[in-house]
């Protein structure tokens, strides 16, 4: 019987030193009350498990970092030296908020040292996530070779290492325990509880102090010493609570120090962001972003504890409401090239006037004519006697994906016909990344008739493309879009302040060799109207009423105009509105096409909405919300000029390059979590966009015979995704990605549209 209660004894000591070990009550602690710090590692998790951004790549942002244009061991080493500061930042926010709930810390040499050590559990799962992940995600989309994805691993450990190893330097340093600042040996503080009176303290306790030190302590039986010991933690009622409580506070203020230390780095990085060495991988942005807002949180809970939280929300509510009162919070992306002085009245009125100009449309439509006349004297002159067809290019949008491919399929065309494909192509519309490419190959075509070392057809043309542009955005984010642009710069005679939107165009131009560096709107003006390169009508959404604008170097306002009828005047919408002529006076023609193309490809919160100079404001955003593909435009202006084109031309060929598949499985919105079924009517309007758009399609192209008597065909390029095996819709391709992409045009489909395109040509 005796032995039976010392085992249950024994049983019952060896599990409670197992539940109250430091580490585990530190987990607990923080799943119970650190749901905000808790939030940082969820996204984590969720990220590497390719649970949450991956339709837009981000995790393999983090599993495969890139920097300098390329994923090696120093990619991997920046990476891991940024986990490294926000696991510094989540053991000085842990530390700060709870270190005096465990009060034996105090009595511990390097208490925060010590602190760290037992606050590893959840960095050590991830850690371990992270390497399995990241090992498998190298071999499998980037294709590197076993042994260097596991020493990208080791220089993406060494990296953690190095940063935790000088941070702890400074703490080392620079905290004290209970021995040093008393002045008294241990030996001391273990005969206190034999003593009648205890040492006196350093502060008289106060009222306030006895409600303060009535917080709950943590229970704790065992604790991590050192990383190869366990010891038992040292009981700490006979210590002084007063100078217990000076050794937390002489930590807190070194932690301080620490935090405002790292902000003061990261403002300096900020300043140098366009430096090319300072732009890390995006990934390790995000990283640095958690880790500001750990150190921002931890820095108001040293001033304020418990009132943390309050002073937070009412904090937001201050700024949400100051910001609509003052233009200090309001951050606005700019089009660069125009003139922001001057404001252009934007309302029902003044863009009636605009719609019913009757001179502007008689202009447009005798540019527009003389364009197509241009077109028919180019054609005839390759092919006498005949009739040529009249393209229409539509791109898709999507992304880095949109953009290779779009290259990529204008590349096998240039293949087969040569120059006749682009020379019989009138115009281009479309969206987001896919006109990134079509804007880039039109350059390079425009180039080529000057310079014949020009080739069009080389693979270095889809690399270039392929070249990560959202590093860049995510180091913008986070440096200085965040929180507050400082910095300029300026444009000709106008100026503007730097953000993403900046840094994007300027990596853009980077990644493309210089090309359409410092290119005008307005210089393809004369190339379009005498049919050297196919006209383009960008059409960016605005985001205040819906509408789109659109935007080119041509007179088109026959897109925009609306007879002065009664109907027109109680009915018409007036959809689209010509950025030429509302922004008459504010030099548009010296837009940058890196503007245009960038308010053509603006995805929400990746690249910020362009603010145009109207009153009200108007702010601009991704054209494929309305249309995706550009058909409704290619349409539109097939209808105003459908007479000239049935009579001049053998027939309309619209040729239509997209990132997917137009063939889609229903999906079942009842399946799945809970959370999934709840969030399905906002999941499914996002993803059905798409398809909306091909609905609307296929209901225009049904009607065009009933108004167009020629000839007329539309034809489709498509790239073909694994169901399994998606490619993201970001500014970040994997190498699996890109050799997706390169192989696409080889499909059946494909090929089959190439045979009827070289039919329809005569080829």
């Amino acid at each position: 019987m005796i032995d039976r209660i010392r085992n249950m004894a024994r049983r019952k000591t060896i599990w409670s030193k197992i539940f109250y070990f430091f580490p585990i009550q530190l987990v607990l602690l923080h799943f119970k009350r650190n749901h905000m710090l808790m939030i940082f590692w969820i996204f984590l998790f969720l990220y590497i498990f390719n649970m949450m951004g991956s339709k837009f790549g981000v995790p393999f942002l983090f599993l495969g970092p890139e920097y300098l244009g390329v994923i090696n061991w120093l990619s991997y080493t920046i990476l891991g030296f940024a986990l490294g500061g926000f696991l510094m930042a989540f053991n000085t926010y842990s530390y700060i908020l709870h270190a005096d709930e465990f009060r034996f810390l105090a009595t511990l040499s390097r208490p925060f040292l010590k602190f760290c050590y037992n606050n590893i559990i959840i960095p050590l799962l991830f850690y371990i996530a992270y390497v399995y992940k990241a090992y498998h995600f190298q071999i499998e989309q980037e294709l590197i070779e076993p042994s260097v994805a596991v020493f990208n691993l080791v220089c993406f450990s060494a990296g953690i290492v190095i940063f935790i190893f000088f941070s702890m330097i400074f703490f080392v340093y620079f905290n004290k325990n209970i021995f040093k600042l008393s002045g008294k040996d241990e030996k001391y503080f273990e005969g206190l509880p034999t003593k009648k009176v205890k040492e006196g303290a350093f502060m008289r306790e106060t009222s306030w102090y006895k409600r303060r030190t009535k917080k709950r302590v943590w229970r704790v039986d065992t604790y991590i010493f050192s990383p190869i010991s366990i010891k038992t933690a040292r009981d700490t009622s006979h210590y002084d609570k007063n100078l217990l409580k000076l050794v937390f506070a002489q930590n807190h203020i070194n932690a301080s120090i620490f935090e405002i230390a790292f902000i003061i780095s990261f403002l300096i990085l900020g300043i140098y962001r366009e430096v090319e060495w300072v732009m890390i991988p995006a990934a390790a942005s995000i990283m640095m972003l958690f880790t500001l807002f750990l150190l921002f949180f931890s820095a108001l809970y040293s001033w304020f504890k418990g009132w943390t939280l309050s002073v937070i929300i009412l904090g937001l509510v201050l700024v949400n409401f100051v910001s609509n009162k003052s233009d200090s919070f309001r951050f606005r992306n700019y089009a660069y090239g125009i003139d922001y002085s001057i404001k252009n009245e934007y309302s029902w009125e003044s863009l009636s006037l605009l719609s019913r100009n009757q001179q502007d449309f008689d202009n447009s439509m005798r540019d527009g004519i003389q364009m197509l006349e241009n077109w028919k004297i180019k054609n005839q002159k390759i092919k006498p006697n005949k009739k040529p067809k009249l393209i229409l290019l539509n791109i898709s949008g999507g992304g880095l994906r949109a953009s290779v491919w779009t290259m990529e399929v204008l590349m096998q065309l240039q293949k087969e016909f040569g120059d006749d494909f682009f020379n019989q192509t009138h115009l281009i519309t479309g969206a987001s990344g896919g006109m990134i490419g079509a804007s880039y190959y039109r350059e390079l075509f425009l180039q080529k008739q000057n310079d014949s070392s020009i080739v069009l057809s080389q693979d270095r043309l889809t690399q270039q493309l392929g070249i990560d542009l959202l590093n860049p955005v995510a180091f913008g984010i986070v440096t200085t879009d965040f929180l507050f642009r400082y910095q300029s710069f300026d444009d000709g005679k106008y100026s503007y302040t730097k953000d993403r939107g900046y840094s994007f165009e300027q990596k853009l131009v980077k990644n493309i060799n210089g090309n359409l560096d410092n290119t005008r709107l307005g210089d393809y003006y004369v190339p379009e109207f005498n049919s050297q390169v196919p006209m383009m009508i960008f059409s960016p959404y605005v985001v205040n009423d819906g509408r789109r604008l659109l935007i080119s170097p041509q007179r088109i306002s026959y897109l925009t105009h609306n007879p002065d009828t009664n109907y027109v005047e109680t009915h018409y919408s007036m959809e689209n509105v010509e950025f030429t002529r509302l922004f008459k006076n504010n030099d548009p023609y010296n837009l940058k096409i890196t503007s245009a193309i960038r308010m053509s490809a603006t995805f929400p919160y990746i690249l910020p909405m362009v603010t145009m100079p109207t009153e009200p404001p108007i702010e601009l955003m991704d054209a494929g919300i309305r249309d995706n593909f550009g058909l409704k435009t290619s349409l539109d202006y097939l209808r105003v000029f459908k007479n000239w084109i049935s009579t001049n031309t053998s027939g309309v060929i619209i040729v239509q390059i997209r990132d997917k598949e137009k063939f889609f499985e229903v999906v079942n919105p009842n399946n799945g979590t809970i959370l999934q079924r709840l969030l399905a009517p906002f999941t499914s309007f996002y993803s059905n966009t798409v398809k909306t758009h091909d609905y609307t399609n296929d209901q225009l192209l049904k009607a065009v015979p009933d108004w167009y008597k020629g000839d007329f065909e539309m034809l489709t390029f498509y790239m073909k995704q694994e169901e399994d095996k998606p490619i993201s819709m970001s500014w970040h391709l994997t190498f699996l990605d890109k050799r997706n992409i390169k192989n696409a045009f080889s499909n059946a489909n494909n090929q089959k549209a190439l045979e009827r395109l070289k039919q329809l040509m005569d080829y």
